[in-house]
């Protein structure tokens, strides 16, 4: 979707916050709302479809094309300290590489431990509790959660060009994908009314058992694990499992329903969440 016809939808300009966005998002979703047009529900669905892209489009780009400043300028000093950190010219090339490829990875370690602490930081609060999330603290602490998550997708991604490493690359790259993801599977409002059209309440109704086991898992593996000291992968792994085939379904049975675009947001989240499982637990 074109990016200025997205906050045109929104009634807002480019320089609107987050939270202004967000306001006008869920003002437009109770406007457009099907339970609010019951004699012209084909209209609403096309106008809930296109909110929900237009939200979803502003956002992401906003994640991924705005570099936070801090991040930049700790890239700009990571970059100035890696020659002196490859050791002397005489050094063989195979030397260097090993030593630039040990920088990668701790730096990859570090940005890694960081989102790990926001994500726990996100279950801790509950702050996947769209009411929650709104009172005046929690909301503070979800805007540090989501600054920390892009500030190391950033620098992850940065790593990209600095190697030719495969197995570094496929790290990295899964990793970025799967926090990126939650990114924008978070930023799904959810916003429910009284849901009176049966092709919704249907809609709503299986998509709501995708997301309580996409719940279930990703809370396993960011939160619960470190809690109990052991981590629970095959419960993990059953419930990625059927959070993938009840959002596939949903998106089967009701492909154009108001839910359908959270719901592709929530599949993909899934299966990025996946691929991380298996590349970053079989180690």
């Amino acid at each position: 979707m074109d990016l200025h016809e997205c906050y045109r939808m929104l009634d807002l300009g480019e320089t609107a916050t987050n939270d202004e966005i967000a306001r006008a998002y869920k003002t437009l979703a109770r406007k457009y709302h099907p339970d609010k047009n019951p004699h012209r529900l084909e209209w609403a669905h096309e106008m809930m479809t296109a909110l929900n892209g237009s939200y979803t489009t502003i956002m992401v780009h906003r994640f991924k094309d705005q570099v936070p400043e801090e991040t930049t300028a700790r890239e700009a000093e990571h970059a100035a300290e890696r020659p002196r950190q490859r050791g002397k010219k005489d050094r063989s090339g195979e030397f260097k590489r090993e030593i630039e490829r040990d920088i990668l990875i701790r730096s990859f370690i570090k940005n890694r431990e960081s989102v790990k602490e926001a994500l726990y930081k996100y279950f801790q609060y509950s702050l996947h509790n769209l009411a929650r999330r709104e009172e005046v603290l929690n909301r503070g602490i979800f805007n540090e959660v989501v600054f920390a998550i892009k500030k190391n997708y950033h620098s992850i991604r940065s790593y990209l060009a600095s190697t030719n490493d495969e197995e570094l690359i496929e790290h990295f790259t899964v990793f970025t994908d799967m926090i990126f993801n939650f990114y924008r599977a978070s930023e799904c409002l959810n916003i429910i009314e009284s849901y009176n059209n049966p092709t919704d309440v249907e809609a709503y109704r299986q998509y709501k058992k995708g997301d309580d086991a996409l719940h279930v898992a990703h809370k396993e593996i960011f939160y619960d694990r470190h809690n109990r000291g052991r981590f629970k992968r095959d419960v993990a792994e059953a419930y990625l499992m059927k959070a993938g085939e009840d959002f596939r379904k949903t998106l089967r049975n009701f492909p154009s329903s108001s839910w359908a675009v959270e719901t592709r947001i929530k599949l993909e989240y899934a299966m990025a969440l996946t691929t991380y499982l298996q590349l970053f637990f079989s180690e």
